[in-house]
């Protein structure tokens, strides 16, 4: 197995076991603030939206300070400092007494966290270009089967041995995962020490001015910021439909594994499809799928009607993320791979800030389902931006890494 597969694979797995680990607990947080004395459930989405924004808000700090250390000392080092930064704010998590406490674990989860963007910049920096559709694909592909498993048995757990162990079980993956990539991954790392001492590298308003680049971030940003729209109140929302069950962590989490489900094979394939029909076509159809399927939710007043509307708005959502991925692997030197992901990143996450807040504050103001609306309505705005904004980048010049020109045809 040449070295960009071996990592990809490597990376592949961990990422699984990440996301596993954060999803375990992280979806069931409303009804984790209600056990920490917020009774109202309005108050319970505010507050949850404030806690899942908070990552968001110092991840944006933080991710491009990450990037450019990437792009200095390795982006396999950055991997297992973000999976060993997740394990430790998890474990401190399931210690959390006061709603504070806990915001103030999720502000140390932005800080030192960030596996999604450090993997995709790892493997985005061994894999040939005309692999990157499928390769990113495939790592969105396991964002999603980790947040499928994740809530399932995270569900479960929480019901049979409380929130607090549901924390502590998701650490243990991310230990594993960071474990995985520090003993399989291999990255043939160039220092910038190593290299032509007159080599500039392009600074953040340089990479904004890039073709494509700026268009894949905000591409980025309205799916994040879409998508966490309603995460404060989508629990909740099932809580209205069932509002008797006993088991109402196990029924979250099932609902949401299955979208997510959806969503880890929609995220390959669409990946693919993106590599062979243009990622153009593939982003327009996508967004306006998943306005659609927002509106659905909208108007859902069964769990059935429901599930169909979550698990559309999975396999929409899912391709957007990697194909824009792919277009800035497309757009930017290899060399300088850390950093554009790092910025991307930033940005994406201030959508991941946003959104919780603002969704939270809008059913607070409007009811538990304005925010699938306002979803709705990004959505179809970023449909309108695409098709007139978009423009193919040329591939920039390219770093040959070691491994990057395999052409055998097995991935």
């Amino acid at each position: 197995m040449t070295v960009w597969k071996k990592t990809f694979v490597s990376a592949f797995v961990a990422q699984i076991f990440s996301i596993l680990g954060f999803s375990f607990a992280m979806p069931f947080l409303p009804f984790f603030i209600a056990d920490l004395g917020i009774e109202d459930p309005g108050e319970q989405a505010y507050w949850s939206g404030i806690a899942l924004a908070a990552a968001g808000l110092t991840f944006a700090l933080f991710a491009p300070l990450w990037g450019i250390l990437a792009d200095r000392y390795g982006r396999k080092l950055m991997v297992c400092r973000s999976m060993f930064g997740g394990f430790a704010v998890l474990m401190l998590m399931s210690l959390a007494r006061t709603v504070g406490q806990l915001i103030a674990c999720r502000l140390a989860q932005g800080m030192v966290t960030g596996t999604i963007a450090a993997s995709v910049a790892l493997v985005a920096s061994v894999t040939p270009q005309r692999r990157s559709g499928l390769t990113l694909g495939m790592m969105q592909a396991a964002v999603y089967i980790g947040a499928t498993i994740g809530p399932f048995f995270g569900g479960f757990v929480a019901d049979a041995f409380g929130y607090r162990a549901s924390f502590r079980a998701g650490a243990i993956l991310c230990l594993l995962g960071g474990l995985l990539i520090h003993f399989l991954a291999e990255e043939r790392f160039d220092p910038i020490e190593a290299r032509a001492k007159n080599e500039v590298s392009p600074g953040f308003r340089e990479l904004f001015g890039i073709r494509g680049f700026f268009l894949a971030v905000g591409i980025m940003l309205g799916v994040q910021l879409a998508n966490t729209l309603i995460n404060p109140s989508f629990p909740l929302v099932i809580k209205e439909i069932v509002p008797q069950t006993d088991n109402i962590n196990s029924l979250a989490g099932s609902v949401m594994a299955a979208a997510a489900l959806a969503g880890a094979v929609s995220a390959a394939l669409l990946g693919h499809i993106g590599d062979r029909l243009g990622k153009r076509p593939t982003l327009i159809a996508c967004c306006l799928a998943a306005s659609t399927a927002a509106v659905g939710h909208f108007f859902a007043r069964s769990m059935p009607a429901l599930f169909v509307a979550r698990v559309a708005f999975g396999l929409a959502i899912a391709g957007m993320l990697p194909t824009a991925n792919a277009m800035i692997h497309a757009a930017i030197d290899t060399r300088y791979i850390g950093k554009a992901y790092g910025a991307a990143s930033s940005i994406s996450m201030l959508g991941i800030a946003l959104g919780p807040y603002l969704g939270g504050m809008l059913a607070h103001a409007a009811g538990l389902r304005a925010p699938f609306l306002a979803t709705a309505a990004m959505q179809a705005l970023m449909a309108c931006a695409v098709f007139l904004a978009f423009r193919p980048a040329p591939c920039a010049a390219r770093q040959t890494q070691d491994g990057a020109g395999d052409s055998s045809p097995n991935p």
